[in-house]
């Protein structure tokens, strides 16, 4: 289940963690009571679940920017593998 908070700004943050290390997934989230129009962020992953940045590698997990797809009260998101994403809602 994702995470929503709504900061004092009125922008709603939304965070999900996608836990199927081999896996990615395209999940729907329902929206409906504001008017989304796209939401963007980053997601955090790495090759492998136990993956860490050390001084010889420190890019092995960096984040990403990610966008995504809003549609009829909906927003669509596409997630990467053992991931953490948060993004902001548009509106």
């Amino acid at each position: 289940m994702p995470w929503l908070q709504k900061a004092k700004d009125g922008k709603l943050w939304v965070e999900i963690t996608h836990v199927d290390p081999l896996q990615a997934a395209e999940i729907e989230l329902n929206v409906t009571g504001i008017n989304a129009k796209s939401a963007s962020g980053e997601t955090l992953t790495a090759p492998k679940v136990d993956s860490v940045n050390t001084f010889e590698a420190p890019n092995t997990v960096v984040p990403k920017l990610i966008s995504a797809r809003a549609h009829g009260g909906k927003l669509i998101l596409q997630l990467e593998p053992k991931s953490v994403t948060v993004v902001s809602v548009e509106q």
